[in-house]
């Protein structure tokens, strides 16, 4: 299982940026989470004008317990 991470900065302060936490996840596969990081980057400028992705990364999720 992966989670998306996406590093927004601010377009004209480019050293100002904030990680967002995809909240549609977990993801079955890398690829699936990589989709999903770049469906943000598509959609951010709806949504947060001043800002745009400078990059992304799907974390593999280590389950807590194993059975």
């Amino acid at each position: 299982m992966f989670e998306a991470f996406v590093l927004a900065c601010l377009v004209d302060r480019h050293h100002m940026c904030i990680t967002l936490k995809d909240l549609y996840g977990p993801y079955d596969t890398r690829s699936q989470c990589v989709a999903r990081a770049k469906e943000i980057d598509t959609e951010l400028p709806k949504y947060m004008e001043e800002y745009f992705v400078r990059d992304f990364q799907c974390i593999e999720m280590n389950p807590k317990f194993k059975i």
